[in-house]
């Protein structure tokens, strides 16, 4: 029996995961994007499997769904702005965005959806997992929600980008840099609402979060680490597990989301492409 249309989108069906969607035998482009766009920001992240994307074309769907952005910190590929080759080679021993994140966190306007394509994968590992923000938010107890409400973050892109980043690590080896870039920082609330569904969600991550405003690094430190080990915890992850021409589109204000590095010696090829979101809005 063929599965029952979920949110518009024929062939979809949720993940064995607390939330996203997979979609299975239905061409990207024939979707609507208005429910494309709704079974996003309802489930969070959505998979596309078996879809065939030039890098024009991976622009093109983009495009269906918001407006195109830029990332600062790569080159994209040559004739693409908005694409960008996330490459892990074989001699590499750290990957691009081996860390829990939501994608640069440190622009006063942040991505609202990443797409991330499938282009070359590694005979075993690579998979991605992601963390439900919101489902971290209300796991808190009513007294910290309500100090966190309170609470902004300063994001820093010096922590991954800078000369002596802390988490220089997270830029990956095979990722060509731009040549002129600008080091960002923002100001954002430690939880935000989404614009679309209302629903509140933790903001911080120990990799673009170098404080709370108002407080020093060292004083920031402990509650940081607190937060990323509660948002992270099993019962509110999904491990997606690609396969050739695969599509992973999620929301950025939503989840956090970490690629593993456990395919040493092998090369992975990933096409990524950011649609600019809204400043957050503060709960």
């Amino acid at each position: 029996m063929a599965d029952k249309p979920a949110n518009g989108l024929p062939g979809a069906r949720p993940m064995q995961a607390p939330f996203g969607l997979e979609v299975q035998g239905s061409d990207l482009f024939a979707l609507p994007a208005a429910a494309l766009q709704d079974a996003v920001h309802a489930h969070k992240l959505v998979v596309l499997r078996d879809q065939t994307l030039t890098p024009d074309a991976l622009v093109a769907a983009a495009a269906r769904l918001g407006e195109l952005d830029q990332y600062p910190f790569a080159e994209p590929l040559p004739g693409h702005p908005y694409v960008v080759a996330v490459v892990k080679n074989p001699e590499d021993t750290s990957n691009f965005g081996g860390a829990w994140h939501s994608d640069t966190a440190y622009l006063p306007q942040p991505p609202g959806f990443t797409l991330l394509y499938a282009v070359e994968l590694p005979e075993r590992g690579g998979d991605t997992l992601f963390a439900d923000m919101q489902a971290a938010y209300a796991a808190l107890s009513p007294g910290l929600q309500r100090t966190l409400c309170g609470l902004y973050g300063h994001n820093s892109a010096d922590l991954v980008h800078g000369a002596a980043g802390e988490h220089a690590a997270v830029a990956g080896q095979s990722v060509p840099a731009r040549t002129t870039r600008q080091i960002t920082h923002a100001d954002h609330p430690v939880v935000r609402v989404h614009p679309a569904t209302g629903a509140r969600a933790l903001y911080a991550s120990l990799i673009h979060t170098a404080h709370f405003v108002g407080m020093s690094r060292p004083e920031s430190l402990p509650l940081l680490r607190y937060l990323q080990q509660h948002a992270v915890a099993a019962e509110r992850c999904a491990r997606l597990c690609w396969q050739p021409g695969t599509l992973a589109i999620w929301d950025n204000r939503s989840l956090q989301h970490y690629p593993l590095n456990d395919y040493p010696g092998q090369r992975r090829v990933m096409h990524r492409v950011i649609l600019r979101g809204e400043s957050p809005i503060a709960a």
